[in-house]
């Protein structure tokens, strides 16, 4: 067995330290407002299901999942699920290539 470790997850406040590292001549608190203004942009694109591209990283897009018809195990019931919507992320070339 090898020592794989779990990926670490990076914070929105991972972010904010990151940005003051290297723009220390701001407030961490209009920095704070940036890192949100960016993420509402986001979410509110997604909401009128708007793709999001960035460049080097990837795309954020919406994709219809269709509803369907399932039995219940425990009650053995047949229950429906009704369609959603789910983002799904599509990694960009740059990030790709570095597998």
């Amino acid at each position: 067995m090898g020592s794989e470790q779990q990926p670490q997850s990076v914070l929105k406040g991972d972010l904010v330290v990151r940005l003051q590292q290297g723009f220390s001549q701001h407030l961490k608190k209009d920095l704070e407002t940036v890192v949100d203004v960016v993420f509402d942009a986001m979410i509110s694109a997604l909401k009128e299901k708007r793709r999001i591209e960035i460049r080097g990283i990837g795309s954020f897009s919406l994709h219809r999942q269709k509803g369907r018809e399932f039995v219940n195990p425990k009650t053995g019931l047949l229950t429906v699920c009704p369609s959603s919507c789910r983002v799904v992320f599509k990694t960009g070339k740059d990030l790709r290539s570095e597998g």
